[in-house]
């Protein structure tokens, strides 16, 4: 399965999870919502009705008292200057009689007439109110969903019904108590108490209507409650369940890809500190295992090229080889460099070798080039081929830092020529000879310049190698040795690039197959290893060498006899002083330079 369905899968999962809670919650919010509303358009507004019936029912009753009282105060100014044993016809023509107590009377049933008015009006405003509420029970109930908001109207309608009835019964006998007021005491009395009754039961029943409606009221409120706190607990759980599941769930998915993640990783450590062997096994079908798959092949691609390296390694530097491999157009395309370019020989050697026998001679050479190549390839040399016993060797970007070829080239020398005592106690075990062993002698020529670096060859064959003046003078310097007895030759420009080595000036020639004449030199030591005789000839020598090129033959053969005399073992000054005999004897060549011709190679 793929890493994206895999999360994918999860999402899905976490997705139903939240999808399940929140599809609970908005039903939950729906029933709250429905309780809300029965709140807010039945029950909260009956509330409202019902606080104004019972207002209103209050106000009835004082109008009630009022008109009474009114009524009670007509009869008594009606029988304030009559005796009581008068007819109805009798008290009415006395009443006539007196003005001031027929604007009383008509003051007080005027007062009267306004108190009925008003008490009328407000029995048909509960009536209106309770008729609104019996409404809105009946509204609701018809649009109710639930069993229990049913049955809850169901109970509050028949109550409106009984309050209306009581109410209208009330209003009834207060009627007929008010219009009653030439009854007798007695049966006033008895309208009154059936009066006090029906305000009594009238006023339970309100009662009991409030009181039905505030429990309801608290129902749907704890109702409402209970669905807002069922629905955060189902968020709640649906969140942790959500969170656990996919943290659960990831963590496997996580752990299946960082588990051959790591085995990758080691892998490629591995392989970076040169182990081809490495081999992984897919753990899962997805797209780390077709990596996997694909690491595992690039290994064996890198194992086979690893063999062809190792293979043409023992042939050619294997950096060259690497270069070829990698980016085989920069490889063989010809570029300018600047190179510093190394030739050693061992001197007389073809005749030496005639001592050995072929097993033996095999053995010197592959033991003389070990020791040799690998002071010059630990120093960021490249091996460019051997020729025999002879070896060509340069530093060049980007085998060596520029600016550090020349120095790298010299020190190898250097190290090469130390190398040869080592060598040269090692011949009795290569040859077989226990005496009469030969001395072998190092030649070793140096220079610094440009050269062309490159692929050289025919289509189906090539060298990889370097070409040009530099290599040439090279070759020269190399072989130059000979005239001076010295062992390693450099130019002049190895000499001045060459930081933290001291150098002796040998002469200044022009090489066979060059027109510009250069300076050449022989390595004394690193700067820190100077002694002070090293110091003197190098002095002395440099001193010397000035005056011969100066013509100046009587101050050189001076300089050159003191060198000779200091330094038995040197072989530079008595080649000089041979060639001052000659020109003491032929004279000076024309046009003297201070340049020596070498004829030869």
């Amino acid at each position: 399965m793929r890493i994206a369905w895999k999360i994918f899968g999860i999402s899905l999962i976490v997705f139903l999870i939240m999808a399940t809670a929140a599809t609970y919650s908005i039903y939950k919010i729906f029933e709250i919502n429905k309780e809300l509303q029965l709140i807010s358009q039945v029950y909260s507004p009956l509330r409202h009705e019902v606080a104004q019936i019972e207002v209103i029912a209050l106000q009835e009753e004082l109008e009630l008292e009022r008109v009474e009282k009114l009524e009670a105060e007509l009869r008594a100014d009606r029988l304030e200057a009559l005796s009581y044993d008068k007819s109805q016809a009798e008290i009415d023509t006395a009443v006539s009689q007196s003005p001031e107590l027929v604007a009383r009377i008509r003051q007080l049933e005027a007062r009267l007439e306004v108190g009925l008015a008003l008490f009328d009006e407000n029995a048909k405003t509960v009536e209106s109110l309770l008729r609104s509420a019996e409404r809105r029970v009946q509204s609701a109930q018809d649009t109710a969903t639930s069993l229990q908001d049913k049955l809850e109207l169901a109970a509050l309608y028949p109550t409106l019904i009984a309050i209306e009835t009581q109410h209208s019964s009330f209003h009834s006998q207060a009627l007929n108590l008010v219009q009653s007021s030439d009854l007798p005491p007695a049966a006033r009395e008895k309208l009154e108490a059936q009066l006090e009754h029906e305000e009594k039961k009238l006023t339970e029943r309100l009662d009991s209507l409030r009181q039905h409606v505030s429990e309801f009221t608290d129902d749907a409120i704890a109702t409402a409650a209970l669905h807002e706190q069922q629905a955060l607990y189902a968020s709640i759980a649906a969140t942790a369940a959500a969170g656990a599941l996919a943290l659960l769930l990831s963590s496997l998915v996580i752990t299946g890809i960082l588990k051959p993640m790591r085995a990758l990783s080691t892998g490629a450590k591995r392989v970076e500190e040169g182990d081809f062997e490495v081999r992984l096994t897919p753990l899962s079908r997805d797209e780390i295992g077709a990596l996997t798959h694909s690491f595992n092949t690039m290994v064996d691609g890198l194992r086979s090229t690893q063999k062809i390296k190792d293979t043409f390694g023992q042939y050619l530097d294997p950096r060259v080889v690497s270069g070829l491999i990698t980016d085989q157009s920069d490889a063989t395309a010809g570029q300018k460099k600047v190179v510093s370019v190394y030739f050693s020989d061992l001197a007389d050697f073809t005749t030496i070798s005639e001592q050995f026998t072929p097993a033996g001679l095999v053995r010197v050479l592959n033991r003389y080039l070990d020791l040799m190549s690998s002071e010059i390839t630990d120093r960021e040399g490249v091996i460019d081929k051997y020729i025999g016993d002879a070896i060509m060797a340069y530093w060049a970007q980007p085998f060596s830092d520029d600016g550090d070829q020349a120095a790298l080239a010299v020190e190898s020398a250097l190290s090469n020529i130390r190398l040869m005592e080592q060598f040269q106690k090692e011949l009795p075990e290569l040859t077989g000879l226990q005496k009469n062993l030969p001395v072998l002698q190092q030649r070793i020529g140096i220079a610094t310049g440009e050269a062309v670096i490159g692929s050289i060859g025919s289509e189906k064959t090539k060298n990889y190698t370097i070409m040009g003046d530099t290599v040439n003078l090279g070759a020269r310097l190399e072989g130059a040795n000979k005239i001076y007895g010295t062992q390693i030759l450099v130019c002049e420009r190895t000499r001045n690039t060459a930081l933290g080595i001291e150098f002796r000036a040998v002469d200044k020639i022009q090489v066979k197959g060059k027109t510009e004449p250069t300076s050449v030199y022989t390595p004394l030591a690193r700067s820190d290893d100077m002694t002070d005789e090293l110091i003197r000839l190098q002095a002395w020598s440099e001193t010397a060498l000035h005056s011969f090129a100066e013509a100046r033959w009587q101050d050189a053969r001076q300089g050159f006899e003191e060198i000779a005399a200091a330094y038995p073992e040197d072989k530079i000054a008595p080649v000089f002083l041979n060639r001052l005999q000659l020109i003491s004897a032929e004279g000076a060549p024309d046009r003297w330079d201070g340049v020596w011709h070498l004829n030869s190679k």
